[in-house]
């Protein structure tokens, strides 16, 4: 990409995202739906500012930001509130995430009369981006039981989600015709066991040195410095042995919150002035997926799996919340704060794709990308929304 677009086009996003954003805070929606309707005006469906070969070049931007989410949900997992919450937090995320994949896998089977198709949205509708909610849940300042089970939730979903594609991926490969030990489902569930112990472990560690390193560092420019290093350093390591950026931070976000809450509390309020931007770009470049003609192509596609996955999550949470007798609040409205889906829906999209490539499926292939895009930029338009006024209802938020 040439550098001068790059400067160009970076200094015209944060403009146009800020003045949306500024827009849309007066009908007072999330920020973050801003952002995405800026991407979505720069990007080819509208002005062109950037086409598609440009963004697919800032797909760091993606890896960067589910790093810093992925340490910010794990600085929110304290071990004193964990405990308070029980087992109910196993029981939501087995259900929540099972019927997602329930209820998208089997509408969009029949819709393309396909079953092996059904498994992989299925598999696809499992996973809850952390990204939308954590922004909406940090730019309103949300507090009580909702949102610290909400973060425990998102924390273990990514985990649970995986497990459900590295099953569903090789069964759909087998009933398309694809053989071997790597289809595999049993091989396939080890690996995917292995890679999130590897992720989690390699995640422990840098915690450690993340917590000694802060204990010894006190004024703002080094804490700084040190903490930006070390993620960056986490998103690294996961690109290289092709580890889940998100799993890797949240561990070491976990262990520094619950060595020390003074030590974890310098690092994020520094890292705080710095990751809007970051969040920023990567919001605006959701938005500059979006593309009418795929939308009308894939319409009845779309629409089943925006509702079925909505459907399934807000089932699933509900029930699991009602077997675990959690609070009225986290019942009633937990299930309307998992609706967003964002960067790790569509990373296991372009692993199922390359999948069926293999298999010289090349047009299904394609339909997952561009369903997988077009649903994205759909849920993100409203997932925030939806999160916000829920959190309100339970009393979480203040409204101005």
């Amino acid at each position: 990409m040439d550098l001068t677009f790059l400067l160009l086009f970076s200094g015209l996003a944060i403009l146009s995202a800020f003045f949306s954003s500024k827009l849309v805070s007066l009908i007072k929606s999330p920020l973050i739906v801003g952002y995405i309707i800026a991407g979505a005006i720069l990007g080819p469906a509208v002005l062109n500012v950037i086409n598609t070969s440009e963004i697919n070049h800032l797909e760091i931007v993606n890896v960067v930001t589910l790093s810093f989410i992925g340490f910010g949900v794990g600085g929110e997992l304290r071990f004193t509130e964990l405990k308070k919450l029980g087992k109910s937090i196993i029981v939501i995320v087995l259900m929540e995430a099972t019927a997602a994949f329930l209820c998208v896998g089997i509408f969009c089977a029949l819709v393309l009369n396909s079953i092996p198709l059904g498994l992989i949205y299925g598999a696809l509708a499992a996973a809850t981006a952390p990204a939308g909610t954590t922004d909406v849940i940090n730019q309103y300042k949300a507090k009580g039981n909702l949102t610290t089970t909400l973060y425990a939730v998102m924390g273990l979903d990514d985990i649970y989600a995986l497990i459900i594609y590295s099953l569903a991926i090789p069964m759909s490969i087998i009933m398309l015709g694809g053989s071997g030990a790597d289809v595999s489902v049993g091989a396939a569930l080890g690996k995917a066991g292995l890679e999130v112990l590897e992720a989690l472990g390699v995640g422990v560690l840098m915690g450690f040195i993340f917590s000694l390193g802060a204990r010894r560092i006190h004024d703002h420019v080094s804490i700084l410095l040190f903490s930006l290093g070390l993620i960056l350093l986490n998103c690294g390591i996961a690109e290289k042995f092709d580890l889940s950026p998100i799993l890797l931070n949240m561990a070491t976000g976990i262990v520094l919150v619950n060595r020390s809450a003074i030590n974890a509390r310098k690092v994020f309020n520094s890292l705080g002035q710095w990751t809007p931007p970051i969040y920023l770009f990567f919001f605006l470049l959701i938005g500059t997926r979006l593309d009418f003609n795929l939308i009308y192509q894939y319409h009845l596609l779309i629409f089943v799996y925006i509702i079925t996955r909505s459907l399934g999550k807000w089932s699933g949470a509900f029930t699991g919340s009602a077997l675990t007798k959690a609070p009225a609040n986290t019942r009633k409205y937990l299930g309307f704060t998992l609706l967003s889906q964002a960067g790790v829906a569509i990373g296991l999209a372009l692993s199922a794709a390359q999948s069926l490539r293999v298999l010289s499926y090349s047009h299904e292939a394609d339909q997952i990308m561009g369903v997988m895009a077009a649903t994205t930029f759909l849920i993100m338009l409203f997932g925030p929304i939806i999160t916000k006024i829920a959190l309100v209802k339970a009393g979480e938020i203040r409204e101005p």
